[in-house]
């Protein structure tokens, strides 16, 4: 009876009869308390009739009970975006790409931060109709989709030839184009007038730091942009200054052993770890302290000392991934820079074995 009821809604969800869903669901919370699904049905059929607050009540609870569901985390984020909150919506779109590299609503709401001057600006974006093109997708009826999917396979039958001939662009070189739309406006404060910080910067470097970071975006000099941006986040520039620092990470990728440029040495990130956060570093050394649990292995780089000649420092590592790994083995680490227990700790790429020559 349960899940017949609840049929009946996505039903009624996918027809667009947002009100007869929450008629019949709302009476049923009690019953439905631990069905992650029930109150996504719910907090999306409030979302598209406009019951912002119920609609953020369900999905936090949907999100509660089943975390990392993508559609749920949109929902969270168009109503952010409906409030103006922008750094909550970017928040959610960037977890929400790193989830689903593809989805294309946190990439329209990524863009309209990237090409929107202030948070005041998205009032005339966030009052329209255009909005709903980040909500949650509605689940679609097989008897609408049937005969344009066949109409659709025809025509893309017909145009194949077109689309086999047409020249690639390189992976990703119009998106990194887009870097340039993203503006620093001289209507907005560029300095902080309080708030806590660990670094006093003057306008003229705040701007300037802005505008390099830009630069090492459009010559892929990924890591030396994120340190900048560090730099920003950490410093008394505004509260919009470092939004849109946030949105050019967006543009950062990830690397692998054949692309990283501009590794840093392990003495200039110990020094100052929060600097390099997320930065990318390619360190060898000796493993030590191997632990392997169904998660994850761990263990401890002796940085520098794969040749038993000079102790640079020990890194706590994390690998999300299987390696045959040994203690006592010379590797070579490709690994994020992230908070750790003690100073900071790697989060593993990519590894090479390092083979001593006979």
């Amino acid at each position: 009876m349960a899940q017949n009821l609840l049929k009946h809604a996505l039903r009624l969800l996918r027809r667009k009869r947002f009100s007869r869903v929450i008629r019949i669901l709302e009476s049923q919370v009690f019953r439905f308390r631990q069905n992650p699904e029930f109150f996504f049905v719910l907090g999306t059929a409030c979302l598209y009739s406009g019951d912002y607050g119920g609609a953020e009540s369900y999905l936090k609870r949907s999100d509660q009970l089943r975390p990392k569901e993508v559609q749920t985390l949109l929902g969270l984020a168009a109503i952010h975006a409906r409030r103006g909150e922008t750094d909550d919506a970017l928040e959610l779109w960037l977890k929400i790409v790193e989830l689903d590299p593809g989805c294309r609503q946190a990439a329209r709401g990524l863009e309209l931060l990237r090409t929107t001057e202030a948070a005041e600006d998205l009032g005339w974006f966030r009052d329209s109709q255009r909005i709903a093109q980040l909500y949650p997708r509605l689940p679609l009826d097989p008897r609408a989709v049937l005969f344009p999917l066949l109409g659709f396979a025809a025509i893309a039958a017909a145009l194949a030839g077109i689309f086999v001939i047409a020249p690639r662009l390189p992976r990703g070189g119009s998106l990194r184009a887009a870097v340039q739309q993203v503006q620093l406006s001289p209507g907005q404060p560029p300095l902080a007038a309080d708030g806590s910080y660990t670094l006093v910067l003057t306008e003229k470097q705040v701007q300037d730091g802005f505008e390099q970071i830009k630069r090492y975006l459009l010559h892929y000099r990924d890591n030396l942009a994120t340190r900048e941006i560090n730099r920003l986040l950490a410093s008394n520039a505004s509260v919009y200054v470092k939004e849109k620092a946030k949105l050019l990470k967006t543009f950062v990728k990830e690397p692998d052993f054949s692309t990283l440029k501009d590794t840093f040495p392990y003495e200039e990130v110990a020094r100052n770890p929060a600097l390099y956060a997320d930065c990318y570093v390619r360190w060898s050394g000796k493993v030590a302290n191997v632990r392997v649990s169904p998660e994850a292995i761990t263990f401890d780089l002796l940085v520098g000392y794969q040749d038993e000649r000079e102790l640079q420092g020990v890194v706590p590592v994390k690998l999300e991934f299987a390696f045959d790994l040994e203690n006592g083995i010379g590797v070579e680490v490709l690994g994020k820079v992230a908070p750790g227990e003690g100073s900071f700790m790697l989060l593993g790429r990519s590894l090479h074995r390092l083979y001593k020559l006979p």
